[in-house]
């Protein structure tokens, strides 16, 4: 799979709440970061873990990318993740991913999130 088709694949099952579609798309050795957690690095269950919590806590979830860049066995997306939550508040979250790429899977993901679009939802 091309690291388009990967992308696009990834945040078409986050949309859709897809758990084994985005499993699909990860290398076996997927390793996952993210600023907003303690900063351990997780491996693909706990990648898998923290997204299936996430969608317990949204109703809806939508990508507007803004930008995208390709380079050998990598890339990088900045946008707006428009959530809605079971209160029914919506919200607006700005991310920066960089992802790697193996074997025609994702193998890394390094996600920066704006921590004060996340504080007003306690996470």
């Amino acid at each position: 799979m091309s690291p388009q088709q990967l992308l696009d694949g990834l945040f078409a099952a986050i949309g859709a709440r897809d758990l084994d579609a985005i499993d699909e798309l990860y290398h076996a050795e997927m390793r996952f970061w993210t600023n907003a957690s303690a900063g351990d690095t997780l491996d693909r269950n706990g990648s898998l873990k923290v997204l299936r919590a996430f969608l317990r806590r949204v109703t809806s979830a939508r990508y507007e990318v803004l930008e995208r860049r390709y380079w050998e066995g990598g890339a990088m997306q900045r946008h707006v993740l428009h959530i809605r939550v079971a209160d029914g508040g919506e919200h607006r979250i700005d991310v920066c991913i960089v992802f790697g790429f193996a074997d025609g899977r994702i193998s890394r993901i390094w996600e920066y999130v704006d921590g004060r679009a996340l504080a007003p939802l306690g996470w």
